[in-house]
């Protein structure tokens, strides 16, 4: 097992707070937590998805690169699952922009 600094249930505890931080900012951010429906086929954001996979995501470029900062991360999961709710709500569409639609309202 690769060892990277801090224990596995710290690990496991700190991105537990940054999904939880991530979904909770994303709700006073007025995001929905669920994507309109169909979701199958719903290109809006919402606190469920990508909200928390951004969080996840970052928090572990951050745990590979072994930069871990107070109490062995958490106050790291804290800013990482902020900032990334903030992302989701004002940056995400200008960088994935959504696909275009025909007549139909299929995406294809």
């Amino acid at each position: 097992m690769i060892s990277i600094g801090a224990n596995g249930f710290q690990l496991l505890i700190n991105y537990i707070v940054a999904i939880i931080v991530a979904i909770g900012v994303a709700l006073l951010l007025r995001l929905p937590l669920l994507p309109e429906k169909p979701i199958r086929f719903s290109w809006t954001t919402s606190a469920l998805f990508p909200t928390p996979i951004f969080a996840i995501g970052i928090l572990a470029i951050f745990y590979s690169l072994k930069i871990f900062w107070i109490q062995e991360g958490l106050v790291l999961a804290i800013i990482v699952g902020l900032a990334s709710a903030i992302f989701v709500k004002y940056g995400f569409d200008y960088i994935f922009p959504r696909p275009p639609q025909n007549e139909d309202g299929g995406a294809f």
